[in-house]
């Protein structure tokens, strides 16, 4: 990794090391500026990534947009309706999520990239003891008034100490953070030797992903830095001695993240025919989980081996 005053060049590949790239396909940047962003394609492993992004210090104007919905809480539009329906449906799946494969019924949990709140919130009226890392100003203003939390600044993820945490979630989030070996590392050092790491992210090996290809909402340049499929998912999380021992489908992104990528290329009534090519995506994807908009892989770490 490589960065100019602005802007950060990839050289090795962040899941395998390789130094072999390929074109991929260029993206608008459609919510902010209209820039347009190249990601590339490992040769060796078939990871991608958005070549020569914003450094850190610079991407936060990329985020300034009203329609920014996690951040800013809008409901403005029939994207965004959906989005909050979509939002208290996938709580109740997220919570259950916990349930299911903590050690516990209940302990420490961290939010990373915790935005509004909504999640740690239902998580802390299920009795766990919660802590949100969010970046931004606005969003952590927005926890704190109306649901009384106290989410920290994106430093204090680097202050919590070793094996502290039951359970870590990330629900769209890993494929915004620049320093992607560094985190998976990090978490590795926080989460208990029987905790479990939840993360969420967008497939780029989706049927829309593959049907919208430079359209696609969820390659979101450039505040979508890495574009994962399961397997090089998997590679990573093996890298830093985690083991997927489930991943499970979420399935109203496809209807969301449809209507968002008819509205990228300038459809006429592109939300309804966003609903409609969603909801094709959306049963189709019931059969075939690998081929779903998004995926939530739960991860253990792995056990080391006694002689």
């Amino acid at each position: 990794m490589e960065s100019t005053t602005t802007n950060i060049h990839i050289s090795h590949c962040s899941v395998c090391g390789s130094t072999k790239f390929a074109p991929s396909v260029s993206c608008v940047d459609y919510l902010a500026t209209k820039e347009v962003f190249e990601i590339q394609k490992c040769i060796t492993c078939g990871f991608a990534f958005t070549q020569d992004f914003p450094s850190e210090d610079v991407i936060g104007k990329y985020y300034d947009a009203p329609a920014y919905v996690s951040h800013s809480d809008t409901k403005k539009g029939i994207v965004n309706t959906l989005y909050h329906w979509a939002r208290k449906r996938a709580l109740k799946s997220k919570s259950g999520i916990v349930k299911e494969y903590a050690a516990k019924k209940s302990g420490t949990l961290l939010d990373i990239g915790s935005g509004t709140g909504y999640f740690l919130n239902k998580m802390k009226a299920c009795k766990w003891i919660v802590t949100g890392v969010e970046k931004s100003d606005n969003a952590r203003l927005f926890a704190k008034q109306k649901f009384d939390l106290d989410c920290q600044p994106s430093q204090y993820l680097y202050e919590i100490p070793s094996k502290a945490k039951d359970v870590i979630t990330m629900w769209h989030v890993l494929e915004h953070l620049e320093h992607l070996n560094k985190v998976m590392a990090h978490l590795h050092n926080i989460l208990k030797d029987d905790g479990t790491l939840i993360i969420a992210l967008p497939n780029k090996n989706s049927l829309d992903a593959l049907h919208y290809k430079e359209y696609w909402a969820a390659y979101d340049v450039p505040r979508h830095l890495w574009h994962f499929s399961p397997s090089d998912f998997n590679a990573l999380a093996d890298k830093h001695g985690f083991e997927v021992v489930a991943t499970k489908p979420m399935h109203f992104d496809a209807f969301y993240i449809s209507m968002l990528s008819e509205k990228n290329k300038g459809t006429f009534l592109g939300s309804i025919i966003g609903l409609i090519r969603g909801g094709i995506f959306f049963l189709r994807g019931l059969s075939d989980t690998e081929r779903s908009s998004s995926l939530t892989y739960i991860l253990k770490k792995k056990q080391q081996k006694t002689t």
